[in-house]
């Protein structure tokens, strides 16, 4: 026979003759966020799986240049994020001119798609809101085509591109699986025809929807994962 002890910190199990069976402790932490430390208690876990929809759009230039992509990656001590970003699905970017390219181009369709990896530091948290700073360092290429006065239509050489992209986001706990953020950041990088640079390399809005599988598979078998964040 034995006796369970719950303590705020532990498990235990107790033979009867007094002899320890068994301990458990459950995730206890402390984390710097900007309103000082901040404990990480029983409703935190210390790694879990993150899931991002993450899109993009220019908010400084005539055209608009939209891009959107998934991230994937882990969250450890609830505070650090870090993974890799998929940024393959955008609107071309229209130009009526491509100097580097031909004095003759009329009119010019780019795509932007680059993968990344990238670190999230949270900065502050509570069970609805939170504000984080991230970080993006990408490898990706610049394709398209171009048409020149003559009506020929010929594909763009493609075009190897580093983007770097600082930015913040607010997001809003939804619901305890669900939630939406939004932000602003700005994305440099080199070796951009000169045409979209002020386009590619400029201000972005950020707009970000984080689902919470691991929560969702594990609310399953236990519903007290809904009360953890």
């Amino acid at each position: 026979m034995t006796l369970v002890v719950r303590g705020q910190h532990d498990f235990k199990s107790i033979a009867t003759d007094g002899s320890l069976l068994l301990t458990k402790k459950a995730y206890s932490d402390t984390v710097w966020t900007i309103t000082g430390p901040t404990v990480l208690d029983s409703r935190f876990k210390k790694w879990k799986f993150d899931f991002v929809l993450d899109a993009r759009q220019t908010i400084v230039s005539n055209t608009v240049a939209r891009l959107a992509g998934i991230r994937i990656g882990m969250e450890y001590r609830r505070v650090h994020r870090f993974g890799f970003g998929f940024y393959n699905f955008g609107d071309g970017v229209n130009v009526n001119a491509l100097n580097e390219i031909s004095p003759f181009v009329t009119v010019a369709n780019l795509n932007l798609s680059y993968n990344s990896v990238f670190y999230e530091r949270v900065m502050l948290f509570n069970p609805k809101w939170e504000v984080s700073l991230t970080g993006h360092l990408g490898n990706g290429t610049i394709t398209g085509t171009y048409t020149l006065e003559s009506g020929r239509t010929i594909n763009l050489p493609t075009v190897r591109v580093r983007p770097i992209e600082l930015s913040t986001t607010c997001y809003y706990n939804l619901t305890w699986w669900c939630s939406i953020g939004g932000g602003i950041g700005y994305r440099y990088m080199r070796q951009t025809p000169a045409e979209v640079r002020p386009i590619y390399n400029a201000p972005v809005a950020i707009l970000r929807v984080r689902i919470k599988f691991g929560k969702l598979t594990k609310s399953i078998w236990n519903h007290d994962i809904k009360h953890t964040y």
